[in-house]
Order: structure tokens, then C-alpha cells, then sequence
């Protein structure tokens, strides 16, 4: 691991400490970071993107952090990353949701390598352990918004969209009630 991974690493984990995922498990939120670094490293993502992958959600997740911290601490190449990755919590959640899909393919290869293993990470989540108060119809429903995010992306290496793909069948499955 490079020293700028650790660094990021180190980093993400300080700002995510307490912070928990949505779901019943109520695990630490650092397991999906460090997830989506897991396979951003996997499929093949440059020292930046790996980097950008443990900080991806320490802007917008984490006050008081910066872009200018980021950039400072890191460099601006995975501060532009982030940049890339980072909803603004300023618009209403269906806004944000929205601008995911309308700026999908706008993504540099980095982001968009992130952004696969975010959605990865994310539909697994909603199949492993879902918030308790999600439906049936809402877990569906992320998962075709999910799918329409992923869609436009421009750079989309076989490994990682069969890997979300495999993620989005398998939770559609358990949704299902379909044992495998």
C-alpha cells in the first residue's frame, strides 16, 4: 500500500469514526469505505483512485471537511475525485438523486470506477441488511435507481459492471424470497 492509500486510509477512518451504516446491523460506516476501496484497487484503479475511494464520502458525510483539506492533504487530482463523487446535502434528497443519473456520464474514469463500487457496496447492503423501515417496493426501487446511475457511466470495465450486476440480481433475489 502506497503511502498516499494509507494516508487516505487513515484519514477516512479518523473522520468516519462513531458514524454507523442505515441498516439493522448498524455496522461501522468505515466498512463500506473501506469496501469501495477494495474493489476500486480489484478493478484496477489508478494510486489516486484508491485514495479517492477511502475519502469518497468524507465531504459530504463528514463536517467539517473540505475539498481544500482534501486537496491540501492529498493532492487535487483525488481531490477532484471527490469533488466528482460528492452530493450537495444543500438540495433536497430527490435532487441529489436525480443529478447522480444527469451527471453519470460526465464521470472521469476514476470516479467512475468509485462510482460502481459505491453502488456495489450499496445494493449488497440493501440485501444483507436493509434499513428496517424499507419496503420491499423501496429496496426494488433502489435498485433500478441504482441501475439507471450505473447506466451512462463512460468507463465501465467487464469486472466491475458484472460485479454490480451480480449484486443487483442477488439482492433482487432475497427482495424475492429466491434462495439460490
Amino acid at each position: 500500500m502506497t503511502d498516499l492509500i494509507k494516508s487516505a486510509e487513515i484519514f477516512a477512518r479518523s473522520r468516519h469514526a462513531g458514524q454507523l451504516r442505515k441498516g439493522d446491523a448498524q455496522e461501522p460506516y468505515i466498512v463500506h469505505v473501506e469496501e469501495v476501496a477494495e474493489l476500486v484497487a480489484a478493478w484496477g484503479g489508478s494510486e489516486s483512485a484508491i485514495a479517492a475511494a477511502w475519502l469518497h464520502d468524507t465531504v459530504e458525510d463528514c463536517p467539517p471537511t473540505s475539498f481544500a483539506e482534501i486537496d491540501q492533504g492529498f493532492s487535487s487530482e483525488v481531490a477532484g475525485i471527490v469533488c466528482e463523487m460528492t452530493d450537495d446535502k444543500s438540495l433536497p434528497k430527490a435532487e441529489r438523486k436525480k443529478l447522480q443519473i444527469m451527471n453519470a456520464a460526465k464521470k472521469s474514469d476514476s470516479a467512475c470506477l468509485i462510482k460502481l463500487a459505491d453502488k456495489s457496496s450499496n445494493v449488497a447492503a440493501i440485501g444483507s441488511s436493509p434499513p428496517a423501515d424499507w419496503s420491499a417496493e423501496r429496496k426494488r426501487e433502489y435498485v433500478a435507481w441504482a441501475r439507471t446511475v450505473v447506466a451512462p457511466l463512460p468507463y465501465k470495465p467487464d469486472v466491475a459492471l458484472q460485479a454490480f450486476e451480480s449484486r443487483c440480481e442477488a439482492t433482487l433475489n432475497v427482495i424475492d424470497g429466491i434462495v439460490g
